[in-house]
């Protein structure tokens, strides 16, 4: 598990989130710029985009700004309010869209899966809105269960098979494979940070492969898409020929690229260059060299938010700083493999560059959060300094205070399990509770059993 400081947050808290927000704002307009390479020529010769080479960049980046307003209110909150007080409302807005998609007309069809909400010009795609919504459930039933205890085991699975299980089922009813996989990956990541017994997680991951190549092997669509994959030339005019089009301008890249702007593949070769093949196009205009910086600065984003995460003051908080990076993390990869040919082409775009209005916006709301967890987590350092290092509603004093340390279920205050000499040395180790109500024996303090 991630550590608590028992000092609380460090002075460096305010800097990681800094950075953070820096390093998104960097992506975003590399984001706009590469979109406009990718999709000038097709905007210059379609009359649907009146001939406007900037079409695709100028709405990406009006996009961008409504992502940017909603990931200020983010921010400004408190984060405790997304994850706890507003997350009934929120919860219900995302299942009533999702509903939306598969049950009436407002569902737009494209490339054979129905994911998007048409109001006139405007579009929409619910899932990407809806892993927002899981990342905030998953983090406020992890805090309840493993930290503050206050849910047994049953109302644990009760609760989680409502609020993450019925969003994801109908996610994937769309059917949207990917946007599943990714919230999957992020929920197990954030169970193994909550301190959940590695068997469990273990077992969790391997059911979730093997139901992905269950259900990858149940329709034709999803079945082609792996024979594409292990050999794209077995057709290279029909399903294959978006990946080959991609190698090519792989090959023509090199190591520094072409120069941003020349690219050959974008001239009606390469389908999609704007968004799901993207990063095609940043490898022939940029080179190896341009596709590494890209994936070293996901890297960066998703150490900042495990640093940020450190210095949270509990535990949704720390899920949250640390889930959300790891869910754009997990996008980017599920996108690249695609790409290169590695994995099934999954359709979910780079957060942050790819062109997608409902993309750009949930991803930012995601740095929101991510930021509203460092933002709290430096109030809350303010406080403890200015009262001798605890908080005022403590009621604790500072050699009573508990360090939660990797493999931790929960910070303590001088109470539940901890061995004997944690009050002189500030550590404690892991509640014994935690494996047994995961088994289903115990429920903790607060809890049911």
């Amino acid at each position: 598990m991630i550590p608590l400081s028992p000092q609380g947050p460090s002075p460096s808290a305010s800097r990681y989130g800094t950075v953070f927000l820096v390093t998104a704002i960097a992506l975003t307009a590399f984001g706009v710029l590469m979109i406009y390479s990718a999709s000038s020529i097709m905007a210059l010769t379609s009359e649907a985009t009146n001939h406007n080479p900037l079409y695709y960049a100028v709405r990406q980046l009006a996009f961008a700004v409504v992502g940017a307003v909603l990931a200020a209110v983010a921010w400004r909150g408190d984060y405790h309010l997304w994850a706890q007080a507003a997350l009934p409302v929120v919860w219900g807005l995302t299942a009533l869209g999702l509903v939306a998609v598969i049950a009436t007309s407002a569902g737009q069809d494209a490339y054979g899966a129905t994911r998007w909400i048409a109001i006139g010009p405007f579009s929409f795609q619910p899932s990407e809105f809806a892993k927002v919504t899981l990342l905030l459930a998953a983090a406020n039933l992890l805090q309840r269960f493993f930290e503050e205890c206050s849910l047994g085991l049953r109302d644990f699975l009760v609760r989680a098979a409502l609020l993450v299980g019925i969003p994801l089922v109908l996610v994937l009813a769309q059917p949207d494979k990917g946007t599943v996989m990714v919230v999957g990956v992020t929920i197990v990541a954030m169970l193994a940070l909550a301190g959940a017994p590695w068997r469990v997680v273990a077992a969790l991951a391997a059911a979730g492969a093997l139901g992905f190549v269950l259900l990858s092997l149940r329709d034709e669509y999803s079945r082609q898409r792996i024979v594409t994959m292990l050999d794209p030339w077995a057709d290279p005019y029909g399903a294959g020929y978006q990946l080959i089009q991609g190698y090519y301008a792989f090959g023509s890249g090199g190591l520094f690229g072409v120069g941003v702007g020349m690219s050959r593949q974008k001239y009606s070769y390469l389908p999609m260059a704007h968004n799901d093949f993207i990063f095609a196009v940043i490898g022939e205009e940029l080179g190896l060299v341009g596709t590494v910086a890209l994936l070293l600065s996901f890297l960066l984003l998703l150490w900042l938010g495990l640093r940020i995460a450190q210095d949270a003051p509990d535990l949704s908080g720390r899920l949250i700083a640390a889930g959300g990076p790891t869910m754009l993390a997990v996008q980017l990869l599920l996108n690249v493999s695609g790409v290169l040919g590695i994995f099934p082409l999954s359709g979910k775009p780079i957060p942050f560059v790819s062109y997608g209005g409902s993309s750009i916006m949930s991803t930012l709301l995601i740095v929101g959060l991510v930021l509203s967890v460092s933002r709290t987590s430096a109030a809350t350092r303010d406080d403890r300094a200015a009262w001798g290092g605890h908080r005022p509603h403590d009621g604790v004093p500072p050699s009573s205070r508990l360090r939660v340390i990797p493999g931790g279920a929960r910070a303590v205050r001088g109470e539940g399990r901890a061995s004997s000499d944690a009050y002189g040395t500030g550590s404690a180790r892991l509640d014994p509770n935690v494996p047994d109500r995961l088994r289903g024996r115990g429920a903790g303090r607060g809890g049911r059993g």
